[in-house]
């Protein structure tokens, strides 16, 4: 069939029952459209190469290709053609090319590449984890190797090692490389996946659920031990029993984030882990702690300002603090993060309603997804009480005679 082409004409046009449908342009001679039976259309040019032999090279698909445009490419591939250019073999070795590229990408460029993608959707403290994993576990091992060239045994070696060398961590560091390489398969950068189906069961199960909350008696003598250290150290301990906040959250604690005179940390979703944001209230206790660690010009240092490390950085010196805290207190086994256990056990212990108190804590798992969606109630006022009432439990053991004055909350 000849005619000229038009968008109306073409949209028009059904599939053949069997084989292919072929329009022909008689506005540009040579361009052809193509519909199979399926519904897929194409555009093609018919051409002499200069040895006068016939080539009907494709042009591109349909309607991503317009008609102007197709009709553009089809005069000039004929004029290529016919000086001796070579279409077909062109696209075979760029496909070549992408190819040997492809097969060339190391670990390290690809890593870097997964990275940069997947980063807007990460909470800075799961960044912080994927780097921390790539350098010190991963890119020293497999970094250099083309990435098409690594085989299974290669990334479930590497993760037997991490859980022989570290146990608890090994469960992340699978779901990180889990991630990477799916992302990979996704991409095309690997032709099969890399990880059996039920990896995560069988080469890295998730640790044993901790249960370490500490008593009163301990948080008392936590709380005496740390008056020995530095004032931003101890102010680390401290805001973590009171706040009941995560790790790295107390250790990049910013000025910006302060209210000092309503009383509240307000921590940004950029900072939380569930990238949500997060506010606190600070008891007398809490605002003593920070007015310490406070820089001496705060209005110049700037909202970033991290409070409690060195130069304005946060925190990072965990393992000697909890070394010297251990000496000084011979408590049971335990860890930073079980203060954040404590904080919500004592609440349930206080009477705390069970979603108030897991708000408190930032937590949203106890929630549907239905829920979430359609209650969108903050529960701040009643959080704020939540966890107003567990600092005044600390503040009470820390001073009984009476406790310690609470600051009154207010709404942020």
């Amino acid at each position: 069939m000849k005619r000229e082409l038009n968008d109306a004409f073409l949209n028009g046009l059904e599939p053949p029952a069997s084989g292919r449908l072929e329009v022909w342009d008689t506005k540009e001679p040579g361009l052809v459209w193509r519909m199979t039976a399926s519904g897929a259309a194409s555009w093609g040019v018919r051409a002499r190469t200069k040895d006068g032999k016939r080539t009907r090279p494709t042009l591109g698909t349909w309607p991503a290709m317009s008609i102007k445009v197709a009709r553009q490419r089809a005069k000039a591939a004929i004029v290529a053609i016919a000086g001796g250019a070579d279409p077909a073999a062109e696209k075979k070795q760029a496909r070549a090319a992408r190819a040997a590229e492809a097969a060339e990408a190391t670990v390290a460029a690809r890593w870097d590449e997964w990275r940069e993608a997947r980063a807007a959707d990460w909470s800075d403290s799961y960044q912080r984890e994927v780097a921390r994993i790539g350098t010190r576990d991963l890119l020293p091992k497999l970094g250099k190797r083309p990435l098409r060239t690594t085989k299974r045994e290669d990334w479930t070696g590497i993760i037997a090692a991490k859980k022989k060398s570290a146990p608890v961590q090994a469960s992340i560091f699978y779901r990180v490389v889990s991630s990477f390489l799916n992302h990979a398969e996704a991409e095309g950068w690997i032709p099969l996946p890399l990880l059996p189906r039920k990896g995560l069961i069988r080469s890295a199960p998730p640790p044993k659920a901790r249960d370490r909350a500490l008593t009163d008696a301990e948080l008392v003598a936590l709380w005496t031990a740390t008056a020995a250290e530095p004032v931003k150290l101890r102010a680390f301990v401290r805001l973590l029993i009171l706040t009941g906040a995560r790790l790295n959250e107390v250790a990049g604690i910013a000025t910006g984030e302060i209210d000092r005179a309503a009383g509240l940390w307000r921590l940004p979703a950029a900072r939380a882990k569930n990238n949500m944001p997060h506010t606190m209230p600070l008891c007398g206790l809490a605002l003593a702690e920070i007015a310490a660690a406070w820089p001496e010009h705060g209005d110049e240092a700037g909202a970033d300002w991290r409070l409690l490390g060195k130069g304005g950085n946060a925190f990072s010196g965990f393992s000697k603090l909890k070394a010297r805290l251990d000496k000084a207190t011979g408590l049971a086994p335990w860890r930073f993060h079980d203060l954040r256990r404590t904080a919500r056990t004592g609440m349930a212990r206080l009477g705390v309603d069970r979603l108030h108190a897991e708000r408190a804590i930032a937590h949203i798992s106890g929630q549907s997804k239905l829920e979430r969606t359609y209650n969108l109630h903050d529960f701040q006022p009643e959080t704020l009480a939540a966890l107003g009432r567990w600092q005044a439990h600390v503040a009470g053991l820390i001073d009984p005679k009476p406790a310690a004055e609470i600051v009154p909350l207010r709404r942020a």
